[in-house]
């Protein structure tokens, strides 16, 4: 070895090359006695046998890891080693990071994480007691620094070495961790290629075993060349990747759409000041079976969400959910209501969903009639399906979600509601119905008969919801309102941990974004389907069925033969058509079919006959003329099942305020159905827009 290598080389022990290079002692001593590292064997008081002498190790000849991990550990490259030490070497504790490398501890605790920053800062906090004492000590101090060192049991060294650090970066600069803070773990006995081999082998989508990576990286290391590394080190490799980059993990084994839940940025927003400024509104399919027509079936919650106070302000339970419900959950939502009870039967299941949410019978009884205080127009609509949407109906399709129909588009124009739409695909962008969709089903739905969770890992063992229907030990979809409505009601009045208060205090607590209400009747005319319609010399074509027309008639459509007109009507009540003048937008009549308004039928009567018999069509082709099926028939079938869709009541409006545009259409509508003889006599036979109105809006059955 030449004279400028000794006067530049830095020399270790085998056990401080073992320690950089991650394998044992004993397997560096071999590394040095067979030439594989620039060794030299000399005279060493400590740490070997063999009559005081052992190998020193030439750093440059380790590993570029080993040399790295070196330098991350003293801050910069010391001084050469001297061959022979006169006295034992003090054990001393690794120095404090450099200047450039000393960060405060808000930096330490955003790479640490919380857990780990408290522990490193308590073990930091304690090191510094002993600085402080010599800080603050008075005379001399040298005695100073000897007493205090003998009484903490470290070294004058020490001392001195953390009053310098303490003085260049405070508490930050004692912990000792800071040099290897985000760089991870490097381990000699695997060979960089290899590891690399090792994550893009385990980091897959069909989520590998680790005992496969392994079999795998043997295969690799025999082809190319390299030392085959032990299962548990591949083991550790994984674990290191898992630890500090399990953003990268969950991208790349869990996919696009859980990496976008758990690890994407998201925006977060500032809670509304006011009441009604914001809700939010979704559809939620329950987790519980109820029992329609014999049949086990998953009702749907349409449900709006009033941000600032965390109340929900209306809510539509029904089978199938869609535009309508949508409406009716946002008419329940603005007008004044109260809980409608229960003064049916109490049925076996019923009775067991009582007991398994610890409430008692009397309580329906109790909580039937109590008006709540939510009510009001909304400034902001936050809903689903933005650009989704827009697209969809562009291309004149309907969106397959949430559906801002035509009648809710319409209603929002008419009361100056805007509508904001989240994004596309990102349940947390409406985080707050989210929530509470969980909370509902933590608290409410899984303590129901019939509970089946939301998906198969979550399903109760055992459950067999037909054969529940078929003992009749489901609810009925009146029955599931009448305790959901309760169940809001509690909610409303418990504890919101975020609130700090329950949500009917922090409602009543903040001034409302809008003030005044619209008139019922005239909501309800808001939120009817929209359309264009020609009108006939037999009046307006509407609703009809192969081999019968519908027509409508009034007399006041005689002006407007030949030309078309706006019409709106009410899907569930298709017995009527409210017509208004294309140019000037004013109410016309109420054209009505007078055989559709005395069945009460519904625009899903027509569909759901026409599927009817175009399924039957098909099994029959031959006999198609002795087909006798009616609409009649479908009609006397629904009314015989029960209802549908359940909203809740509403009550007394007081002062209206709110001026729409459709207040002639209202008070027409209320002339007409209060005069004459016919108007008693339609209303006897419920045939009436206004009959159905009390009967879905403020009726739960």
């Amino acid at each position: 070895m030449n004279t400028a290598r000794q006067e530049i080389e830095t020399w270790l022990t085998t056990s401080q090359a073992a320690q950089l290079e991650g394998i044992s002692r004993q397997a560096a001593y071999r590394k040095a006695s067979n030439g594989e590292w620039i060794a030299r064997k000399q005279k060493i008081t400590t740490g070997c046998g063999g009559g005081g002498k052992g190998y020193m190790v030439a750093l440059s000849s380790l590993s570029a890891t080993a040399r790295r991990r070196f330098y991350f550990k003293n801050g910069q490259e010391p001084a050469p080693v001297e061959l022979v030490k006169d006295k034992p070497e003090e054990k001393q504790e690794p120095a404090a990071s450099s200047d450039t490398q000393v960060m405060n501890l808000a930096e330490i605790e955003a790479l640490v994480g919380k857990v780990q920053f408290r522990k490193m800062l308590k073990k930091a906090e304690f090191d510094a007691k002993p600085v402080l004492e010599f800080l603050d000590a008075t005379g001399n101090k040298t005695d100073a620094a000897l007493e205090i060192a003998d009484r903490y049991g470290i070294s004058t060294a020490t001392l001195y070495r953390r009053v310098k650090d303490y003085k260049q970066g405070g508490v930050a600069a004692l912990m000792r961790q800071l040099p290897s803070l985000g760089k991870g773990k490097m381990r000699r006995s695997v060979d960089n290629d290899v590891e690399k081999f090792a994550r893009a082998e385990w980091l897959q989508l069909n989520k590998p075993k680790v005992a496969h990576v392994h079999k795998k990286v043997k295969k690799f290391c025999e082809q190319n060349g390299y030392p085959v590394p032990s299962r548990a080190t591949i083991y550790r490799v994984i674990e290191d990747l898992k630890e500090n980059e399990p953003d990268l993990v969950c991208l790349a084994r869990e996919g696009e759409e859980e990496y976008m839940k758990r690890f994407a940025e998201k925006a977060v927003r500032n809670d509304p000041e006011y009441v009604n400024q914001i809700w939010e509104g979704d559809h939620h399919l329950m987790d519980v079976f109820v029992a329609y027509q014999g049949k086990p079936v998953r009702p749907w919650l349409t449900a709006w969400l009033d941000v600032a106070s965390r109340t929900i302000t209306g809510v539509t339970l029904a089978l199938q959910c869609n535009g309508r419900t949508i409406a009716l959950a946002l008419r329940h939502g603005m007008l004044r209501k109260k809980i409608s009870g229960w003064d049916g039967a109490i049925s076996k299941p019923m009775a067991g969903a009582l007991y398994s949410l610890g409430w008692d019978i009397a309580e329906l009884d109790d909580y039937a009639g109590t008006e709540t205080p939510i009510c009001g127009i909304p400034e902001v609509l936050y809903i689903d399906n933005g650009k989704d949407y827009v697209a969809q109906v562009k291309k004149g399709r309907k969106s397959k979600d949430w559906e801002y129909s035509r009648e809710v588009r319409s209603a929002c124009d008419i009361l100056n509601i805007k509508a904001m739409f989240a994004t596309a695909y990102s349940p947390w962008a409406k985080g707050h119905m989210e929530r509470w969709f969980g909370t509902l089903t933590g608290q409410f739905s899984r303590y129901l008969p019939g509970y089946c969770g939301s998906d198969n890992k979550s399903r109760p063992y055992g459950l067999d919801e037909k054969k529940m229907a078929e003992r009749g030990e489901l609810l009925e979809l009146e029955e599931l309102y009448a305790l959901l409505e309760i169940y809001i009601h509690i909610y409303h009045n418990t504890l919101h941990s975020s609130l700090g208060m329950s949500p009917y205090e922090k409602y009543e607590r903040l001034p409302k974004a809008r003030q005044g209400l619209p008139e019922e009747r005239v909501l309800d005319i808001c939120l009817m389907d929209v359309d264009k319609a020609k009108v006939h010399e037999s009046g307006i074509q509407r609703f009809g069925t192969v081999g019968k027309r519908r027509w409508y008639t009034h007399q006041a459509l005689e002006s407007y033969v030949g030309r078309q007109v706006v019409i709106r009507y009410d899907p569930n009540r298709i017995g009527e058509l409210l017509v208004f003048d294309p140019t000037t937008g004013k109410y016309v009549c109420t054209a009505t079919n007078r055989e559709l308004m005395q069945w009460g039928a519904s625009q899903d009567d027509i569909k759901e006959f026409l599927k009817r018999r175009a399924r039957r069509k098909k099994q029959i082709k031959a006999r198609l003329a002795e087909y006798k099926e009616t609409l009649e028939d479908v009609v006397a079938n629904r009314q015989e099942s029960g209802p549908d869709r359940i909203t809740g009541k509403t009550s007394d409006q007081g002062d209206v305020r709110m001026i729409t545009g459709m207040e002639e259409a209202s008070k027409a509508d209320k002339n007409t159905t209060a005069s004459g003889k016919r108007a008693k006599k339609q209303a006897a036979n419920n045939g009436r827009f206004d009959e159905y109105i009390r009967k879905l809006g403020n009726q739960s059955n």
